[in-house]
């Protein structure tokens, strides 16, 4: 169970890495989806893009689902904020928090990547559940400074949500005749790798029960860092196709797994804020 939630994890970052593209700046972009593994409901999330007046701020709220939730009762949200460069335009990461919440404890991890010019500083803790006292691990107590990952690798480094918005602008570039190929670094706190974009072209592709016009791009990720073996090996042979609306708002309609993994099928574009749907009406 431990690999398939750390697929489950790769994928999320990758998932939530598919949204290349949104709505023009000053706006905001608010998506729900549903995770679907073999055929099994696994996990929801909802995502939120808000940029405006030269600074951005992003938000994701996941929770698992069916026999993934009775096995894990895993859940997590993440929040970052940062800044929008206009020459060249680019997002400058400034600040990062994910908390997660699992059947044993609390883990929070937090990213401060100000000022960009040096190396990005992150610290993790964790805390027993209220109910669940005995299940806690007291060596993983916390909070604790985390430096797997060289300085030199903490340099101008993006965290996975803010990848989402320097994706979109490196997707309209392409369409505005830039190139069609890009690498941007990650950091998410323990963990340095690379995601190479790619754009694939159109492609018609039946989603759900309708058959959609859609562009094809792919994320490959490359991990560098801070990895331990068996999730080096995950993350090393899991990219992930994006199908991406071709209504001009490109709008990520399904992630699907080139090798294996979760299939990530968008569910609501939402007025405001999406809400994390309940166990029982999925």
């Amino acid at each position: 169970m431990f690999t398939n939630r750390s697929r489950l994890s790769a994928g999320g970052v990758l998932a939530v890495s598919a949204l290349l593209s949104g709505p023009a700046r000053g706006e905001a972009l608010h998506l729900a989806y549903e995770a679907n593994w073999g055929g099994l409901h696994v996990a929801d999330f909802t995502l939120s893009l808000d940029q405006r007046d030269g600074v951005y701020e992003n938000r994701l709220r996941l929770e698992t689902r069916g026999v993934t939730r009775y096995f894990s009762n895993f859940s997590m949200t993440a929040e970052g904020q940062g800044r929008i460069d206009a020459h060249p335009a680019s997002h400058v990461a400034g600040h990062y928090r994910t908390e997660y919440l699992n059947a044993k404890h609390f883990r929070w991890l937090d990213i401060v990547f100000t000022p960009a010019t040096l190396p990005a500083q992150s610290k993790t803790g964790t805390q027993p559940l209220p109910d669940r006292p005995d299940a806690w691990n007291p060596r993983d107590k916390g909070p604790e400074t985390l430096d797997d990952v060289p300085e030199a690798e903490r340099i101008g480094v993006l965290d996975p949500l803010a990848l989402v918005s320097e994706m979109r602008l490196k997707v309209r570039e392409h369409f505005a005749g830039g190139p069609s190929t890009w690498v941007l670094k990650g950091f998410d706190g323990r963990r340095r790798f690379d995601m190479t974009l790619a754009y694939l072209g159109p492609a018609t592709r039946t989603i759900g029960e309708r058959v959609r016009e859609t562009y094809r791009v792919r994320v490959t990720p490359t991990p560098l860092a801070g990895f331990k073996k068996r999730h080096e090996e995950i993350w090393k042979s899991s990219p992930y196709d994006f199908y991406l609306s071709r209504d001009g708002a490109f709008v990520p309609l399904q992630i699907a797994p080139v090798n294996h993994g979760p299939v990530l099928t968008l569910t609501d574009i939402c007025p405001t804020e999406c809400e994390l749907r309940d166990e029982e009406t999925n």
